[in-house]
């Protein structure tokens, strides 16, 4: 700094330092905001079930999943579906879905699908399907000690790449006269929603944590 500089000089200085710092500091951030909006892509679609509740004496299941998207575009999810495994079926055991509704009112799937998940957003889909005691005895696994029910999750990411998601989500115990007397979690993490998954009894087998959904069925009487 000169010391012979007039004091009115150093102070249009200063400012001017000042406006330049804040101005490449506005350019920077300008610069970021469209490498994340326009160039760079990130993918990222989890899926967590946070509950299954069976009225068994009933016949109605019900199914709460979320779908979070952390990512910076936007998620398809394209169906959604509850299930029972079948080992009888054809040509070899599946995920068959359960598509009778509990009432002519009420979706099997609430909200409709194919949704929308925003970047950033979060949304619950609700599973609501009948399912006879009968009918998930009779799909008793002894090898599993159990009968279990899943979800089938087809997605589609913003680069248009299809994805299709089967799981366990919960096996209904049995006593020894072939009847449901309770159920327990076949789940314990949060899933991708971007990966091609196909996950048959028993499920996950992880030891429970803050991922595990709350899992209820009454007994059959």
């Amino acid at each position: 700094m000169n010391p012979n500089e007039p004091e009115t000089a150093r102070k249009w200085r200063a400012q001017m330092d000042v406006t330049t710092v804040v101005a490449l500091l506005a350019l920077t951030i300008s610069g970021l905001g469209f490498y994340r909006s326009y160039i760079y892509t990130k993918q990222d679609l989890e899926v967590t079930v946070t509950e299954v509740s069976y009225v068994t004496n009933q016949g109605e299941l019900y199914i709460s999943i979320a779908f979070s998207n952390g990512g910076n575009r936007d998620a398809a999810v394209l169906r959604v579906e509850p299930a029972l495994w079948r080992a009888d079926s054809k040509p070899q055991a599946a995920w068959v879905p359960l598509v009778d509704r509990v009432h002519p009112d009420i979706p099997v799937t609430a909200p409709k699908t194919p949704l929308i998940v925003k970047a950033g957003g979060v949304e619950v889909v609700t599973l609501s399907a009948m399912l006879t005691a009968a009918a998930a005895e009779q799909n008793f696994l002894a090898a599993r000690g159990g009968t279990f029910l899943g979800i089938r999750v087809a997605t589609m990411n913003s680069d248009g790449n299809l994805y299709l998601l089967e799981h366990a989500v919960a096996r209904l115990a049995l006593d020894g006269e072939g009847h449901i007397q309770g159920a327990e979690p076949a789940i314990h993490q949060t899933l991708s929603g971007f990966e091609d998954l196909r996950v048959a009894p028993p499920g996950d087998m992880l030891q429970s944590n803050k991922k595990t959904p709350f899992v209820w069925a009454d007994r059959h009487s």
